[in-house]
C-alpha cells in the first residue's frame, strides 16, 4: 500500500489555473456531516473494482455513475464521525488491525473545493474511480526530510503517520483524473473531441491542503504517457494517498457541475476486487 519515492524530474509545463480562498466556500457543513456521517464502514454495501470498466466513453461513464450513486454502494474503510475519537476518521488496516486515523475539518473542506473545481472547470464530470477518484501526496523535498525523514520505519505505525500528512498544510494532493477514459483515437493519437482534448490536457490536478480552491494543472513531457504525471521537481511523492468516490448514502456533500448537492466518500483505499474474483472451480 505504501510507496514512497523522491522525484526531480522537471515538468514540460505547469500552468496556474486558479488561486484564492475567497472564490468559494464549497459544500462542505462539519456540523451536518457529523450528524450524516454516522455510519460504519462495516455496515455499507461495498463498492467493488469490477463495477467499473477501461476505456469507456463520456457517456458510458456517465451510465456507470448514475447506477453506482443510486445503488447506495460505498467505497471500503470510507471515512465516519468517530465519536470516541470526537473527529471525522479515516481506516488503515495494519498488523494489528484496522486503525482510525483521525483528519481535519480543513482536509475534508480542502478535498471538497478540489473536487468543486475540477466539476467546474470541466477538468473532470464524475466523482468515482474511472475520472476523479484518487489522489497522491506531496511534500516539499526539504519538509519531507525536516518532518517526515522516519516514514518508512514506521509501517506499524500508519494511524499517526496519515494523520499527520492529511493534517498537513505542506502536503499538495495530485489528483489523476480521466483514470479510465478513452481519450485517444484508434491511431493512439489524442482524441478530436473538444471535451475529450480539455480533459487529457487537463487530468494532472495539483492543489493545495490549506481550505482554498487553489491549484495547478500540470502537464508531463512525454507524450507516450497518456499524459500522466508522476514526477514533481523539488518534491517527495507518498503514492498511496487517498481515494474518493460518490453515492447517495455518502458521507460529505458536494455540488456537481450542475450545481446540485451529491454526497462522497473518502478512504485511504480504491474499491477493491470482489472476493469471489479469487475463488477457483
Amino acid at each position: 500500500m505504501v510507496h514512497l519515492v523522491l522525484f526531480s524530474v522537471v515538468l514540460l509545463r505547469a500552468f496556474f489555473a486558479v488561486a484564492g480562498a475567497e472564490s468559494s466556500t464549497g459544500a462542505f457543513d462539519a456540523a451536518a456531516a457529523r450528524t450524516r456521517c454516522t455510519t460504519h464502514h462495516g455496515q455499507s454495501e461495498r463498492l467493488y473494482r469490477s463495477t467499473f470498466s477501461w476505456h469507456p466513453s463520456v457517456q458510458a461513464m456517465r451510465e456507470t455513475f448514475e447506477e453506482v450513486y443510486a445503488s447506495g454502494r460505498r467505497i471500503p474503510y470510507h471515512a465516519d464521525y468517530n465519536t470516541e475519537k470526537g473527529s471525522f476518521c479515516l481506516y488503515v488496516c495494519t498488523a494489528d488491525g484496522v486503525r482510525p486515523v483521525r483528519i481535519t475539518e480543513q482536509f475534508v473542506h480542502s478535498v471538497t473545493l478540489h473536487i468543486e473545481t475540477a466539476l467546474r472547470q470541466g477538468y473532470a464530470h464524475f466523482v468515482f474511480l474511472p475520472d476523479m477518484g484518487h489522489a497522491h501526496l506531496y511534500f516539499p523535498e526539504e519538509h519531507w526530510r525536516k518532518e517526515y525523514a522516519s516514514a518508512l520505519s514506521s509501517a506499524n505505525h500508519l494511524d499517526e503517520l496519515y494523520e499527520k500528512m492529511l493534517a498537513d498544510v505542506q502536503m499538495r494532493p495530485l489528483y489523476h483524473l480521466s483514470e479510465c477514459l478513452q481519450m485517444r483515437d484508434k491511431d493512439g493519437r489524442v482524441s478530436a473531441d473538444p471535451m475529450l482534448r480539455h480533459k487529457y490536457w487537463n487530468r494532472n490536478l495539483l492543489c493545495r491542503n490549506n481550505g482554498t480552491d487553489e491549484h495547478e494543472v500540470v502537464v508531463v513531457a512525454d507524450r507516450s504517457r497518456y499524459n500522466t504525471v508522476w514526477a514533481l521537481e523539488g518534491y517527495v511523492s507518498w503514492s498511496a494517498g487517498f481515494a474518493m468516490s460518490a453515492s447517495r448514502l455518502g458521507c460529505f456533500p458536494y455540488r456537481d457541475g450542475e450545481g446540485r448537492t451529491r454526497y462522497f466518500d473518502i478512504s485511504l483505499y480504491d474499491p477493491s476486487c470482489h472476493p469471489s474474483t479469487y475463488l477457483l472451480d
